[in-house]
C-alpha cells in the first residue's frame, strides 16, 4: 500500500526525524579495540584524500570502517556525503538526521544547520518505506531482514527506512525457514510505502538413503569352494536318497504285498521322487562345479538392493 505525502521537503523531514533518531550508532560497552582512535583517524584521512580524488566508491568502506572503530559526528557527515556521491541517498539521509540530532544536542548549530540543509535538499528524492514485521521475527534473534542486500538494523523494523525511486529487493530469512524474498518498487519520491513481513515457514527437509552394494572384502578362497562343494554334495545325495525311497514307496503302493493294486497313496510318492530327483540333480551339479579349481577373485558374494530400491538380495557369481 502506498500514501502519498506532501511534496513539501518539511514534512518528510519531520517524518523522517522520528524514524531516524534509532538509526545511530551504539557504542560498544566494554574494553575497546587496540588503538581504535588512531586507525579510525588514518582511514578518516585516507577517505578525504580519495574523496578529494573522486574516488568516492574506494573511500565509503574506509570511512564505515572508521566510524565502526570510532563513531565520531565528523566521520558520520563525511560518510553520508560519500554516500551521497555514490547514489546511495537513503542512507545518506538517516545519517544527515544522526548527524542533525547529534549537532542539537552538543549546541553546535552551525554543524546543526549545514546537515539539515543537505536533508532539504535530498528528501525531494527520496521515499520512507514502513516494514512491518510480525511478532513471532521480534522475539526470534535469528530473523535477520536485508534491503539490497544491507542488513536493516533491528531497531528500524516496524518504523521506517530513507530509500530512492526505484525497484528493490527485501529478503527476510531465518535459521531453519523458508527464506522471504519480494520485489518492491518505490515509483515516486516524496512517498511512504507499506511493507508487510510475512512469518518464514518451517523449512521441509528430506534425507535420501541410498545403498551402495559392496562386494566382501575377499573373494572365495578354495577352503570355501570345497567347504561349499561337501555341502551341496551332502544335499545332492540328501535328495537322490529321498527319490530312492519314494520309488521304492510307488512301487510298494502300486503293486502291494500280495499283488493286489492299491493306488491310493502314488500321487504323494511321485511327487516326493520328483522332488528329490531336483535337490540330487541341483546339489550333484553345484557339487561338481564348486569342486573344480577357479581364478581367484572369480567368486564373490555381494548384496545388490531390489527393483525400486526395496530389500537387497544376496548374489553368488562363480
Amino acid at each position: 500500500m502506498k500514501l502519498h505525502l506532501r511534496k513539501s521537503s518539511i514534512l518528510l523531514v519531520s517524518v523522517v526525524s522520528m524514524i531516524a533518531s534509532f538509526a545511530g550508532p551504539v557504542a560498544a560497552e566494554g574494553t575497546r579495540e587496540p588503538l581504535a582512535e588512531e586507525r579510525a583517524e588514518a582511514l578518516f584521512r585516507r577517505a578525504l584524500e580519495l574523496m578529494d580524488e573522486g574516488k568516492f566508491a574506494r573511500a565509503c568502506p574506509m570511512l564505515e570502517e572508521s566510524r565502526r572503530l570510532d563513531p565520531a559526528m565528523g566521520t558520520m557527515f563525511r560518510l553520508a556525503e560519500c554516500y551521497e556521491h555514490t547514489e546511495r541517498l537513503g542512507e545518506a539521509f538517516m545519517l544527515y538526521q544522526d548527524v542533525a540530532n547529534q549537532a542539537r544536542q552538543r549546541h553546535a548549530e552551525d554543524r546543526a544547520e549545514v546537515a539539515r540543509a543537505r536533508l532539504s535538499a535530498l528528501s525531494p528524492r527520496v521515499a520512507v518505506v514502513n516494514m512491518s514485521v510480525p511478532e513471532e521475527a521480534l522475539r526470534d534473534l535469528g530473523f535477520a531482514i536485508t534491503w539490497d542486500e544491507r542488513l536493516i538494523d533491528r531497531t528500524l523494523w516496524n518504523a521506517g527506512i530513507v530509500v530512492t525511486t526505484g525497484t528493490h529487493v527485501l529478503e527476510a530469512t531465518a535459521p531453519g525457514k523458508r527464506p522471504f524474498r519480494r520485489e518492491i518498487a518505490v515509483a515516486e519520491a516524496g512517498t511512504l510505502v507499506d511493507v508487510e513481513v510475512p512469518p518464514l515457514v518451517d523449512e521441509v527437509t528430506r534425507q535420501l538413503i541410498v545403498l551402495h552394494p559392496e562386494p566382501l572384502p575377499r573373494p572365495m578362497t578354495f577352503e570355501d569352494r570345497r567347504f561349499l562343494s561337501l555341502g551341496a554334495l551332502v544335499v545332492g545325495l540328501g535328495g537322490l536318497t529321498m527319490a530312492s525311497i519314494a520309488g521304492l514307496s510307488t512301487w510298494f503302493e502300486t503293486n502291494g504285498t500280495a499283488g493286489e493294486p492299491e493306488a491310493a497313496g502314488a500321487p504323494v510318492s511321485n511327487t516326493a521322487a520328483i522332488v528329490g530327483m531336483s535337490l540330487a540333480g541341483a546339489g550333484l551339479f553345484a557339487a561338481g562345479t564348486l569342486w573344480r579349481p577357479a581364478p581367484a577373485g572369480d567368486v564373490r558374494f555381494a548384496i545388490a538392493p531390489g527393483p525400486g530400491g526395496g530389500a537387497g538380495v544376496v548374489q553368488l557369481s562363480f
